[in-house]
Order: structure tokens, then C-alpha cells, then sequence
């Protein structure tokens, strides 16, 4: 797999390190460094491309003088470095991090309003003989993002205290295996009901088409993991390519459905609604679709929004132009900042569930919901609840006045065929 960053030079391909790490002596034991240089954008932005490539060749010097002869150092994308040296005992590993924080924070670049300093984040995991290169190059990746949420200049270790430990591993046999379910067509988006529970009552009015994966002619969700894993080695585009064909081809054979519901969703990626061509290529083929105007939703997540604002912004006014809808997924998991509501035109906020968990028990989360809930509205966005399970958590959203609800209350995703036979059974 050969890779370009964004400043097309080229960055060490995936394949080529994991060769250059297994080849590599990690005796007795050594800590690899994951190493993001924060706001690199911004340096070409405010500084020019000509010094933001002289910083990241200022940081390539640096880490291969750092890791030293025996050591083993690298580009893996635009902003992203790895680094890695033998280590005497394991309790050095988080010293050595930020020894190497402490050395790559000396780094200037020079602006128009002079010297300005470098910020990195770094994730630190402990390897020995025999290690699984890609498993540890993901766990680094992880303790990476935790040290990025943290601030600037903070240092991570993986590892049991670290939240990011717990996320699946990123495993380049679910690339192979999603490209045989989906060659094979033992892949389809199967829709979970969503129902519009104002009035106080519980009608099907929306569905969100999620992906399941049929084996033995038995539907279930794709294998953990695999969806981060076709994030991780950018290759997602594939599975919102499929989704994206799925769900229009499903509305062109079953256009009399839509006159019982409010609209349908699928999920877009983050590296998706940054792909220029991708988002050109879907916007034409929603325009050649001709739908009714309001039938078809796109869920972005608040994080993807959010670190992609400007874009994702653009995307979101471009596909309202042509009748479609967007809903912020997952809202409350990230930064959640009420100022985002205002500025991204959106039309439904999605509530996190880890806040619909406790809403019956009213305390904090009840209140965070009905905040979300009163700020969404103020700004002309219907909200969603999502995994609601029990009727108590029900009555709660109603009481706070809740839109929409979906959860196990009501159903689970269905198969396609099953979903047109419930829409026929409540019509």
C-alpha cells in the first residue's frame, strides 16, 4: 500500500514498516512511540507549505538522532510519526516519551508574527520478541488519540487505565474478510425502526439502515473492529460507497414506503465527507435519484463534524440543496459544545446513549438531556434518543419532549423486507 500525504510527499507505506518492524531486534523488551504533530495544517495555513515541510523534516531529524543507531524511526502519514527503541525495563517507557515530547516541543516554525512553537501528542506501548507489529502499532494509535483528547504535549501509555485499550483491535485480515462478504453479497444495511413518540404515542415514522453481514443465513453485525480497522487504513470509503448504492437502490424499488415515513439514514464516515471526489460522485447520484425532498438523512458524528467543521459544513448545505437531511449522531460522547448546534445546519441531533442509560433516574443525565434537547430545538433541530430499552426511559424522553426515540423498546434492526411489512401492518 503505497501512501501520499496531503503535502504529496511521500510517507513510509504501512506494509514497508510493519516489514521494517519485524526485521527490527526488540530485545529484551522496547517501547514504540506514536508520535501526531498537532496542527500541522494550521502551520501551512498561517506559515506556508515551505515551512510546515521544514518542520516535519526538523521532526524527522530529530527522532532518528533520538532513537539512535539501533533504533528505528518513520513518516506513517502527513502529521503522524513512529518511533521506536529498546528499553531496559518497562517502567522507562513513559520517561522516555516525555524526554521525547520534551525534545520535539523545542521545534519552531517561523510565522508571520515570528517564532511560534511545535505541539505533539504522544502514545507510548511496551513490546517484546515475537509482538504482534500491527496490534501494537494500533495500541500506540490509541494511546496517541487518548494523549490528542488530553490537550497538547501530553504523553499516554496503553494499558489497562487507558480508556482507548478497551476499543477493538485493528486487525488487516477484517479487510479481507469485509472484501469477500461484500464480493459474495453477503452484505446489505438491514433498517432499525425509529418512532416519533410526541403526542404520547409511539408511531414508525424513521429508520436507520445499519450494516449486518449474513452467515449461514443468519444476519448479525460485522466483526469488532472491522469498521475501525477500514478507518485505520483509510479504506472506509469502500464500506460508505456500498452503503451509499444500497440504500438508493433500496429507495428506487420501494418508493411507495417513503410515503409512510419521514425519512431514512445511513451513517457517513469522517474520512468520507473529506474525500472531495467521493462526496462529488454520492451528490450526483442523489441528484440523478430524484427523491422526494426530506426522505433521505445522512448521520455524521459529532467528532467527524466537529474536526472537519469548515468541510463538513459545505457538504451538509450542498446535500440540503438537493432535499437531504442530516443528523448528528452520537452528540454528548465528544466535545459537545451547544455553540456547534448554531453553526452546523443540521436538522436532528442525535442524543448519545450513554446519556439515555440513566435518564430514568433523573440527576445529571436527565438534565443533560433536556438541556441538548431545549438547545436543539432553540435552533430548529428535531432530537432522537437512541438505545432506548424500557418503558421508564421512554416516559422520561416524552416528559423532556423528546422527537424520536429507537431502541430494543420498540425493535431491533430488521431485515429490509420485514420493515416493509411492519410500515404495511401500521398503514
Amino acid at each position: 500500500m503505497s501512501l501520499l500525504s496531503p503535502d504529496n510527499r511521500p510517507a513510509t507505506s504501512y506494509a514497508s514498516l510493519i516489514e521494517r518492524l519485524k526485521a527490527w531486534s526488540c530485545e529484551p523488551c522496547a517501547a514504540l512511540f506514536y508520535i501526531d504533530l498537532r496542527q500541522l495544517r494550521s502551520i501551512n495555513r498561517i506559515a506556508g507549505s515551505i515551512e510546515g515541510d521544514a518542520v516535519i523534516s526538523q521532526v524527522e531529524a530529530l527522532l532518528r538522532d533520538w532513537v539512535g543507531r539501533l533504533g528505528l524511526s518513520a513518516r506513517l502519514w502527513s502529521n503522524e510519526f513512529i518511533a521506536a527503541r529498546v528499553i531496559d525495563h518497562t517502567q522507562s517507557a513513559i520517561d522516555d516519551a516525555t524526554e521525547l515530547r520534551d525534545r520535539l516541543s523545542t521545534l519552531r516554525f517561523h510565522g508571520p508574527l515570528g517564532e511560534n512553537p511545535v505541539a505533539v501528542s504522544i502514545g507510548v506501548t511496551v513490546v517484546r520478541p515475537g509482538v504482534d507489529w500491527p496490534a501494537a502499532l494500533a495500541e500506540a494509535g490509541d494511546a496517541c488519540e487518548a494523549s490528542k483528547r488530553r490537550g497538547l504535549n501530553q504523553v499516554s501509555c496503553h494499558g489497562p487505565s487507558n480508556t482507548f485499550a478497551t476499543r477493538p483491535t485493528v486487525n488487516a485480515g477484517d479487510v479481507t474478510v469485509f472484501r469477500k462478504l461484500m464480493a459474495r453479497g453477503q452484505l446489505s444495511l438491514h433498517p432499525q425502526p425509529i418512532m416519533d413518540i410526541r403526542n404520547g404515542e409511539s408511531r414508525l415514522r424513521k429508520a436507520e439502515f445499519l450494516l449486518r453481514m449474513e452467515r449461514n443465513g443468519v444476519y448479525m453485525p460485522v466483526p469488532a473492529g472491522t469498521i475501525e480497522t477500514l478507518e485505520y487504513f483509510g479504506l472506509v470509503g469502500e464500506l460508505d460507497r456500498f452503503s451509499s448504492t444500497f440504500i438508493l437502490d433500496w429507495l428506487a424499488d420501494n418508493r411507495s414506503a417513503l410515503d409512510h415515513l419521514h425519512s431514512v439514514s445511513i451513517n457517513l464516515s469522517a474520512r468520507s465527507i473529506v474525500d472531495g471526489r467521493f462526496m462529488d460522485d454520492l451528490l450526483r447520484e442523489v441528484k440523478n435519484a430524484a427523491l422526494p425532498a426530506g426522505k433521505l438523512y445522512f448521520e455524521i458524528t459529532e467528532t467527524a463534524a466537529i474536526e472537519n467543521l469548515e468541510v463538513a459544513a459545505d457538504v451538509i448545505r450542498a446535500f440540503r440543496a438537493i432535499g437531504c437531511g442530516f443528523s448528528l449522531d452520537d452528540f454528548g460522547s465528544g466535545l459537545c459544545s451547544f455553540g456547534y448546534l448554531q453553526s452546523l445546519p443540521v436538522d436532528e441531533v442525535k442524543i448519545d446513549g450513554c446519556f439515555i442509560k440513566e435518564v430514568a433516574q433523573g440527576g445529571a443525565s436527565q438534565e443533560i438531556v433536556r438541556a441538548i434537547n431545549q438547545v436543539a430545538h432553540a435552533t430548529g433541530k428535531r432530537t432522537i434518543a437512541e438505545f432506548v430499552d424500557d418503558a421508564r426511559k421512554l416516559a422520561a424522553l416524552q416528559d423532556i419532549g423528546i422527537d424520536y426515540a429507537q431502541g430494543w423498546l420498540f425493535y431491533p434492526t430488521v431485515p429490509p423486507e420485514k420493515f416493509l411489512q411492519l410500515l404495511d401492518a401500521r398503514h
